[in-house]
């Protein structure tokens, strides 16, 4: 078996977990959610609240796009609705109106950056079925977010819509990959605010901002200061998982590069890719296997800026990457809720034996699916892909083409 034969198998086989562990019974309010954290010892079982059924939802997208299997496509379905029953479209605070609750209905928090993920989940289904409801409720987040989440160029922490309760306002670096799903929404909407108020300022802050000149990422700075705060000296950067997972901070700087057509966003995002290869365990993890969802995340990095830069030292950490993913995925175990997934990060109970041993996480594992679309073929028009359409102004398309509209009113 070839290696994209081996990486095809391995990505069916994932995207099947997925969608035989969705809840799809009718009657059952977690209709659309998948299994978030699943640990064998433990039998622990949490489904997944805003952003992980999102982030699902879009890989599933992927694989529809690559196989033409209506399934997946039912089931990214299934995951919108859901989001679209966390949205808040009560008028009376205007400040909530739009906002995406972080795990049910009933829930009081959110963090925006999550919300942001369900909102580009919804981008994507409107992307792939042409339903402008799906756009509605995307562009209804989008100014949401715009008016109440952004502060001077970056999003806030997160929000809870009981005042007993403060919102956190500090700057985390893992804000950075809401940038994208700006990106996504002007390209759907053709609405350039989220360029000129979402992705730029986004883009250029996280430059000036949250890079070392090493390529690590400072991982928190003060609200109204922009000060490094004390939770972010990183003396041990084993804990500090969006060291390594940057929630797709260097996605969004390959796009803005793109979109700007200015290179300085790109070499950051290389030089944090050549920092990741740099503190690469030898069998392509990361901290002992502390960070499960940083391996695909970087393979996605390693692979991407690899071959466009043609770079020794990041397309072999691919290769590490690759392997080390692929001996993270769980098969012949007999039980389906294991199968096909990837082991992920631990979230059951404290100390309980053997917990975490034998676990699966929905971020490691809808990122996995991801990557390996990305490796196995260069499909177009999925989510964090580096083969979409472009941004061309219609402008140039017309005269290039010597074709005007045909104005009848």
């Amino acid at each position: 078996m070839t290696e994209s034969q081996t990486v095809y198998e391995s990505l069916l086989k994932c995207a099947e977990w997925q969608i035989r562990n969705q809840v799809t019974d009718r009657q059952d309010a977690n209709r659309g959610r998948f299994i978030r954290t699943y640990d064998k010892a433990s039998g622990s079982l949490i489904y997944t609240g805003n952003w992980q059924t999102g982030a699902a939802l879009m890989s599933l997208l992927s694989v529809y796009r690559r196989t033409k299997d209506a399934k997946y496509l039912e089931a990214a379905e299934y995951a919108g609705h859901y989001l679209m029953s966390l949205q808040v479209l009560d008028p009376h605070e205007p400040r909530y109106y739009g906002a995406i609750r972080e795990l049910t209905p009933q829930s009081m928090e959110f963090a925006p950056r999550d919300a942001a993920t369900a909102a580009w989940a919804l981008v994507w289904l409107y992307k792939f079925t042409g339903n402008e409801e799906y756009l509605r409720r995307a562009v209804l987040f989008g100014d949401f977010h715009l008016k109440y989440c952004m502060c001077d160029g970056w999003p806030r922490y997160a929000c809870y819509m009981e005042r007993e309760f403060p919102d956190f306002y500090a700057r985390g670096s893992f804000q950075s990959g809401t940038g994208l799903f700006y990106y996504d929404l002007f390209m759907a909407s053709e609405d350039c605010r989220y360029i000129e108020f979402g992705l730029r300022p986004i883009a250029d802050n996280y430059l000036k901002y949250f890079f070392r000149d090493n390529g690590e990422i400072i991982l928190e700075r003060e609200i109204f200061t922009w000060n490094v705060t004390a939770e972010s000296g990183q003396k041990d950067v084993t804990p500090s998982m969006h060291l390594f997972n940057d929630d797709f901070g260097a996605a969004m700087l390959q796009t803005a590069s793109d979109l700007f057509k200015d290179e300085k966003y790109r070499n950051a995002a290389c030089k944090y890719a050549q920092w990741l290869a740099n503190h690469q365990d030898e069998d392509g993890g990361f901290c002992d296997g502390a960070h499960p969802s940083a391996v695909p995340t970087a393979l996605m990095y390693f692979h991407d800026l690899g071959r466009y830069y043609d770079d020794e030292n990041l397309l072999k950490a691919g290769e590490k990457a690759l392997k080390k993913l692929l001996a993270m995925q769980y098969r012949n175990t007999g039980d389906c809720r294991l199968d096909g997934a990837f082991k992920g990060r631990y979230e059951g109970p404290k100390d309980f034996p053997g917990g975490g041993e034998t676990c699966v996480n929905n971020r490691t594992t809808s990122y996995a699916l991801s990557a390996l679309i990305k490796l196995e073929s260069d499909v177009e028009e999925i989510w964090l892909g580096r083969n979409n359409k472009l941004f061309v102004d219609p402008l140039k398309e017309r005269v290039r083409d010597q074709k005007w509209y045909s104005l009848k009113w």
